[in-house]
């Protein structure tokens, strides 16, 4: 399986991500959903300060997806494990940018 990067922007930085080819596009869309919550939240004007509107993006989109899974009665250990993967890609992104 070969790792491709892809060069990302979320609020107004630039990552770049190591994913496999065949994941690429669902990372954009990850990505995509991912800022488009931020704008949300940014929009609202009652948080202000970046690192508050990311946890409260990502609790957000966990929390749609946990309804997702147990409505269709996805398997919550792979959607768990699945999240875990994307936080330690994040990560390791961010330690890159240091």
């Amino acid at each position: 399986m070969s790792i491709e990067q892809v060069n990302v922007d979320i609020l107004g930085r630039q990552f770049n991500i190591g994913t496999p080819n065949s994941e690429k596009e669902t990372l954009l869309q990850a990505v995509h959903m991912l800022n488009q919550k931020i704008g949300v939240i940014q929009s609202s004007g009652r948080i202000v300060e970046t690192d508050k509107i990311v946890i409260m993006a990502a609790l957000n989109l966990t929390h749609d997806l946990l309804k997702m899974s147990a409505k269709d009665g996805l398997a919550i250990g792979e959607i768990e494990r699945r999240i875990s993967t994307m936080i330690e890609s994040c990560d390791k992104a961010l330690d890159l940018e240091k």
